[in-house]
């Protein structure tokens, strides 16, 4: 399984998101001193959860962070995190 689908699967197991979005941008990093040919290894991810209410932006990102805590021990460089509630998503 690529890691783009281990995330996907970890995080809807771990807070079931109302939405999920998880885009590899490696290749966006070519020529940066952490870039690895062929390793998944930057991402962007955008949730949308109630898991979020009432929770500091980071709070949420130590949320993410510990769910894809075995992804940054194996070549996972960075994760951009857009995380929100759900009554935040829908006034935007």
């Amino acid at each position: 399984m690529n890691r783009k689908l281990r995330i996907e699967k970890v995080i809807i197991k771990s807070i079931n998101p109302s939405l999920i979005s998880v885009k590899d941008v490696s290749e966006e990093h070519r020529g940066h001193n952490s870039f690895k040919e062929g390793v998944e290894s930057h991402f962007d991810i955008m949730l949308v959860s109630e898991k979020f209410s009432n929770k500091s932006k980071i709070q949420r990102h130590r949320i993410v962070n510990d769910m894809l805590k075995e992804e940054f021990l194996s070549d996972l460089h960075s994760a951009t995190l857009k995380l929100y509630s759900i009554e935040e998503y829908t006034k935007n």
